[in-house]
């Protein structure tokens, strides 16, 4: 959708400044100037879109708008999991409602601040977040039935227990996601950790002369002062 919107503008914007252009002109010569001017502003403008996406997320623009969308799909399914606060019964399933619209919204941001993530977890957008959303919706309409039989019990507990399950898929997802970042922090820390070494390891081993030297001029520094009190 947002793909056929950005061909619609772009069309719009290239029309309007070959229509710009080309009005001084009369008849034959209008017409040519028209259509040249509409082909190159088109090109420059496509040329331009692509490559600021490119160098900004590393995504062409098919790309890039497709991944909007499916972000702003996820964005409603998120609305829908947090309108479920209101309508479970019990304080187990408020919980397990509050946990996974966490670990959702961790996920949404993550890959909405750098789109180019998706393609790390397709089925968290194609699978995972559907079926969470939709058990999450049918434990809160039977929890909120009055009268329950066996059969809607046994049905609720099975929806909780794989509730739980897609918690845990949720948290791979999360874990999947977060995984170069995890990676990137763990050599910074190492790196750190050996600049410290280092350090430690490269005062340790002051000759003992420089040392000696420095107590010297700390000796020679207190009895001046010392001299100047009295």
């Amino acid at each position: 959708m947002r793909y056929t919107f950005y061909w619609f503008r772009r069309i719009l914007a290239a029309l309007a400044a070959a229509l710009l252009v080309s009005s001084p002109f009369d008849e034959m010569m209008a017409y040519i100037v028209f259509t040249l001017s509409f082909v190159s502003i088109f090109v420059l403008y496509t040329n331009l879109s692509n490559m600021r996406i490119r160098k900004k997320y590393g995504l062409n623009r098919k790309e890039y708008y497709y991944i909007m969308d499916q972000l702003k799909d996820a964005k409603l399914k998120l609305s829908r999991l947090q309108h479920l606060f209101l309508k479970v019964r019990s304080l187990s399933s408020l919980r397990q409602v509050i946990e996974l619209n966490s670990l959702v919204k961790r996920i949404y941001s993550v890959v909405k601040k750098e789109p180019k993530r998706f393609y790390e977890i397709e089925s968290f957008f194609y699978s995972h977040l559907d079926s969470v959303v939709e058990l999450a919706e049918k434990s809160a309409l039977l929890s909120r039935k009055k009268v329950k039989g066996p059969d809607m019990k046994q049905s609720l507990i099975e929806t909780k227990e794989t509730l739980n399950d897609l918690s845990k898929t949720l948290e791979g997802d999360l874990r999947q996601v977060l995984a170069r970042d995890i990676e990137h922090l763990t050599i910074e820390l190492d790196v750190a950790q050996r600049r410290v070494k280092n350090n430690e390891l490269t005062f340790e081993h002051v000759p003992e002369g420089e040392q000696n030297d420095d107590q010297r001029i700390q000796t020679t520094t207190g009895t001046r002062i010392g001299r100047k009190k009295r």
